[in-house]
C-alpha cells in the first residue's frame, strides 16, 4: 500500500506546478544568485575574499582582464553559495512538503484512502518519505546546478578533495535538510493544520526555532547544568560544525558529544531526529480519526 500510494503522489507532484516552481526557485536562489554576484564583482574590478574562502580578483583600471576567480575548495563553495546552514533551502522545500502532505487532508482524500483499513501507518509513512525523496531532490538541484555554474564561469579551487570527502559532505547536508523536513512535515502532520506546518517551516528552517531553542537550554542550564550539553544535539548546531570537507574530520568539544569526529557526530544527531520524528508522527496518528 505505501509504495503504491508513494507512485501515486509523487505522479501528482512531477505533474503539477509546485514542484517545478520550487525546483526553478532553487536554482535561482543558488546558483543564479552565485552567478549573478561573481560577475557584478569581476565587472567592478572589485577584489574580495570572505571567510568563506570565496575570491573575485580583478583590475579594471589598469585593464587587466579578470583573473581566475578562486575558492577554497568544491565543498567550501557549496558552505557558503547554497548548502551553509540549509536555512533558505531547508524552508522551501519543507513548504514544498507541507503543502504536498497536507493537500490530502484539505481535499477530504485522505478519507477514501484510509477508508476500511486497520492501521495507518503505511500513509503516514508514505508521506514522510515523500517528504525525504522531494529534500532529497532539491539537495541533487542545487549541488549540480551549483557546480555547473562554477564551471561555467572558470573557477579554480586552491585545494581538491578526494571523491569520497566530497560525497560525504554532500551526503551530510542532504541528511540534515531532510531532518529539517521530516521535523516540520512531523509537527504538521500531528497538529494537522497547514498554516501551522507552513509556520514551522519558516521558524525550522530559517533557524529562528533553533536559536529559540538555545536560549532556553541556557537558561534551564542556570538550574540543572547537563541541560546546557543536549544543546550540542540540535540539528541547528550541528549543520555550523562543518563548513568544508576538511570540517568533518574535526573532533567535537567533550560533554556529551564524547569528542567524536564532527561527521559521526552529525550522523548520530540527523539520524536521531529522523528516527524521532518519524516515531512520534506514527505513534500520534496510527489510530487517530482522519477526519
Amino acid at each position: 500500500m505505501m509504495f503504491n500510494l508513494l507512485r501515486s503522489d509523487l505522479y501528482r507532484l512531477i505533474h503539477g506546478r509546485k514542484f517545478w516552481v520550487v525546483t526553478v526557485l532553487v536554482v535561482l536562489l543558488t546558483a543564479g544568485l552565485l552567478t549573478t554576484l561573481m560577475l557584478l564583482g569581476a565587472g567592478a574590478g572589485a577584489e574580495q575574499t570572505d571567510t568563506d574562502g570565496i575570491s573575485v580578483t580583478t583590475n579594471a583600471v589598469s585593464g587587466l582582464a579578470a583573473s581566475a576567480r578562486m575558492m577554497d575548495s568544491h565543498t567550501a563553495m557549496l558552505s557558503s553559495s547554497g548548502l551553509g546552514n540549509g536555512s533558505v533551502l531547508s524552508m522551501i522545500v519543507a513548504v514544498l512538503a507541507v503543502l504536498a502532505v497536507m493537500d490530502d487532508w484539505d481535499a477530504g482524500f485522505v478519507k477514501n484512502l484510509i477508508a476500511g483499513r486497520r492501521g495507518r501507518t503505511p500513509y503516514i509513512a508514505g508521506r514522510l518519505l515523500l517528504s525525504a525523496l522531494l529534500a532529497v531532490w532539491n539537495m541533487v538541484v542545487t549541488i549540480v546546478s551549483l557546480e555547473l555554474s562554477c564551471l561555467a564561469l572558470g573557477v579554480r579551487y586552491r585545494h581538491a578533495e578526494s571523491i569520497g570527502v566530497y560525497l560525504g559532505f554532500c551526503g551530510l547536508r542532504m541528511l540534515g535538510v531532510v531532518t529539517f523536513v521530516l521535523i516540520v512535515v512531523a509537527l504538521a502532520m500531528i497538529v494537522r493544520s497547514k498554516a501551522f506546518g507552513v509556520a514551522a517551516a519558516v521558524l525550522v528552517g530559517a533557524g529562528i526555532m533553533g536559536s529559540m531553542l538555545n536560549i532556553v537550554l541556557s537558561a534551564v542550564a542556570m538550574y540543572a547544568p547537563w541541560v546546557g550539553r543536549l544543546a550540542q544535539w540540535l540539528p541547528s548546531n550541528n549543520v555550523k560544525l562543518y563548513v568544508d570537507g576538511a570540517g568533518l574530520f574535526a573532533t567535537t568539544a567533550g560533554g556529551m558529544s564524547l569528542g567524536m569526529p564532527v561527521w559521526a557526530h552529525a550522523l548520530i544527531c540527523f539520524a536521531g531526529w529522523i528516527v524521532l520524528s518519524v516515531g512520534a508522527t506514527i505513534l500520534v496518528n496510527r489510530r487517530r480519526d482522519v477526519c
